[in-house]
């Protein structure tokens, strides 16, 4: 591929096709989503914002909308709600069209629009045509769909929003929805919870009629009788608890898909500069929902249901030995005052110990991704002994709960065994009297001893409840932080021109004693190219994070092709506004996959594009395994010039309108930057926006106007030559100083 071939195709811009919602680049590179133009169209028909590129950015990778659970995820992006129903075509209320109608042979989803009066032919659209609506035969439609259908209507939050001025999406809580959502499944594991104590009762009651009827009346068929019944009972506690193990796994697998999947696309979507701790910090408080977990799907949960039932078992107590019962009812008040006596300790080491879990964690990360450095330092000592001292306290306080939980269980286990003890002495003298029988002291033992056993690991259930209540109270600060875009697509809006103007712009990041940018005024026209100049820490990589959309200005307006940049998803402004950082984060895998992360559906001939205006295109020829070839982990077995030019060709094969390139050459060599250089120029020429922050001379000759920011100002802005000129007159009344 020539240069200019390769720079005519870049430069084109990517072409959408309003009426379907697809998206092509390159020529005829595209990038369709199989059956999102149907949500699409939908979307537009409801009045309801639609960007595919917002789309996919809500979506996961490699999505079909064909599949019906997955269009409707589409469809939610899109502030729309969606109902499958079975029902034949004749059987559809005209009311709630246009539905959504699904392909027998999984082809692309159709839009039924309405019937013939006679209701023998169907009016349908094939979006992903991009063809006008036709009348088909009902019949033969019927035999080319399923017989079900997707009915869609805009979110009822969001048509009252219509008609009430400033409101405000009312997300469900993270944790809690799903838990109703799951309702049923909890409901399931109670029953079966209040089933299985009232097995429970089975075998004191059989003890109790051997030992008062069978015994003294050698009544052996009632002793089968007897006995054939407590098995029953035996084997149905048996298959109950098995089901309600098995509904707990089921709901603790949907639980922990589900959220652990928010949690992380929460991560994803908030702001660079309004991650807590972060990443150490991100991964400290995703790892915290561990606990969560644990504590809803573990025994100590059942046990925490079981102790809801203690009641039943001191009623039945009551009603077979009478004041015997006071003896368990007695007990349990003072287990749970020991229980909660213990926990004032735990309590406090439970906090102490998840602060030290995020130290060990933040170590651990920032050790292993940083150990190259760490190696080169000779600096594993010192990494030790920070490890060391995160466990070693760690240690200290797992100790310290150990002990108090221990403590804790033992003296449950006393007092279960002085209730044992109290209830026989006191049963005797109640035998004596003939007030009760000794097959009823026997069943009395048994079921004070089955009313006490949940309380026999109720510190260690209070110390895990109360540790997954501060993960959960952790969690849910982490949840508030406002992300970067919400649920739903709120505009539509594309960077088509690339341009971008900055007024009175001012940033300074969280805890900072100084702006990073001052009242920065800036216009960059379509097709410019501005070379960003000044020392390092002047703001010039903020700039391009405030451009990108990673940053938000704290005051001033920021406008990209003369519309708010706020006012655009982030999805789309980041289609349309490309930023490199000085040092671009590469993935364990492939070429391949580092190169088309974000862009899945890339074609081989945008790939070459891409590879060709990076200077990669060679190295990836070369190479036995070409874009097959595995880098390593963050790019490890790649040079900094080929992780530089592997990063470039990954931001061009998006195709933006304006590109922000942060010392995008200052690892390469020379041959490697003049490639670059000349193939960037061959790019601008075509109509790409070039912002370049670079200290290269001959990279900031690529530019015909030059800029310069000190202390987060704009100190000079103008043609190169007057740029050049003043800053050599500045030198030179430093050097008379």
């Amino acid at each position: 591929m020539t240069p200019a071939a390769g720079s005519a195709s870049a430069g084109a811009p990517g072409r959408r096709t309003a009426e379907t919602g697809t998206e092509t680049v390159a020529g005829d590179d595209s990038d369709p989503i199989p059956g999102l133009e149907a949500a699409g169209w939908l979307a537009r028909h409801h009045g309801r914002p639609w960007s595919p590129e917002a789309v996919r950015a809500r979506m996961p990778a490699g999505f079909d909308a064909r599949d019906p659970d997955t269009l409707a995820r589409a469809l939610a992006t899109a502030g729309m709600k969606s109902r499958l129903v079975l029902r034949k075509l004749r059987q559809i209320d005209p009311a709630v069209l246009p539905c959504i109608l699904f392909d027998r042979k999984g082809g692309d989803p159709l839009i039924l629009l309405g019937f013939s009066p006679d209701r023998r032919n169907a009016r349908v659209l094939d979006p992903a045509q991009d063809a006008p609506e036709r009348e088909v035969r009902l019949r033969r439609l019927a035999r080319r769909v399923r017989p079900e259908a997707m009915l869609v209507s805009v979110r009822d939050d969001l048509v009252d929003r219509r008609l009430e001025a400033g409101a405000q999406d009312r997300p469900r809580h993270w944790f809690w929805g799903p838990m109703r959502d799951n309702r049923a499944g909890w409901m399931q594991v109670v029953i079966a919870a209040l089933l299985i104590n009232v097995l429970g009762l089975a075998l004191p009651i059989f003890v109790m009629n051997v030992y008062d009827k069978v015994i003294p009346n050698l009544a052996y068929v009632t002793l089968w009788t007897l006995a054939i019944g407590v098995a029953l009972a035996i084997g149905l506690d048996l298959a109950l608890r098995s089901l309600r193990t098995g509904v707990l796994e089921t709901v603790g697998r949907r639980l922990d898909t589900g959220i652990a999947a928010t949690l992380f696309a929460h991560a994803l979507s908030l702001r660079v500069a309004d991650r807590p701790g972060g990443a150490a910090g991100l991964a400290s408080h995703i790892r915290d929902f561990e606990a969560v977990r644990e504590f809803f799907g573990s025994a100590s949960f059942v046990s925490l249901i079981d102790l809801m039932f203690i009641g039943l078992f001191i009623f039945v107590l009551w009603m077979i030995v009478g004041p015997l019962a006071i003896v368990p009812l007695v007990a349990v008040p003072i287990v749970l005052v020991l229980a909660i006596v213990a926990q004032l300790p735990m309590g406090r080491a439970a906090g102490t110990a998840q602060a030290l879990a995020g130290r060990r964690q933040a170590v651990l990360v920032e050790s292993l991704m940083g150990l190259e450095t760490i190696k080169t330092l000779n600096a594993e000592p010192v990494m030790q002994r920070e490890w060391d001292r995160a466990s070693a306290a760690t240690a200290r306080i797992s100790g310290r709960s150990r002990f108090w939980s221990g403590f804790a269980a033992s003296g449950t286990q006393m007092i279960q065994q002085g209730v044992s003890v109290a209830i026989i002495v006191w049963g005797v003298y109640l035998v004596a009297e003939g007030r009760i029988t000794v097959g009823a002291l026997i069943a009395a033992n048994i079921l004070a001893g089955r009313a006490l056993a949940p309380l026999g690991t109720i510190a260690q259930t209070i110390f895990r409840a109360h540790y997954a209540l501060r993960a959960m109270r952790a969690l849910s600060q982490f949840m508030k932080v406002a992300p970067e875009r919400g649920t739903a697509v709120h505009s539509s809006a594309r960077v088509n021109r690339g341009a971008a103007s900055l007024s009175e712009v001012t940033y300074r990041y969280p805890g900072a004693g100084a702006d990073a940018l001052q009242s920065v005024t800036l216009d960059i026209a379509p097709g410019e190219c501005i070379a960003l100049l000044g020392r390092v820490g002047s703001g010039k990589s903020t700039l391009g994070k405030l451009l990108c959309g990673l940053l938000a200005p704290d005051s001033g307006t920021l406008l990209i092709d003369g519309r708010g940049a706020a006012q655009y998803d982030p999805a789309e402004l980041r289609a349309g506004v490309g930023y490199m950082p000085q040092e671009p984060e590469l993935f364990t895998g492939t070429l391949r996959e580092n190169l088309v992360i974000g862009r899945p559906h890339a074609t081989e001939s945008g790939i070459e594009t891409a590879l060709h205006l990076a200077a990669m295109e060679r190295f990836v020829k070369d190479d036995p395994e070409g874009l097959d070839r595995f880098i390593g982990e963050r790019g490890a077995q790649l040079s900094g010039g080929q992780r530089q030019g592997l990063a470039l060709a990954r931001l061009l094969l998006r195709q933006p309108k304006l590109l922000f390139l942060d010392e995008p050459t200052n690892a390469m060599d020379r041959d490697m930057e003049a490639e670059v250089v000349t193939r960037l120029r061959d790019l601008n020429a075509a109509g790409t926006t070039l912002v370049l922050c670079t200290h290269r001379p001959a990279l900031a000759d690529l530019a015909r106007r030059w800029m310069v920011i000190d202390h987060g100002r704009k100190i000079l802005d103008g043609p190169r030559e007057e740029v050049v000129a003043q800053l050599r007159q500045a030198a030179s009344r430093r050097a008379a100083e």
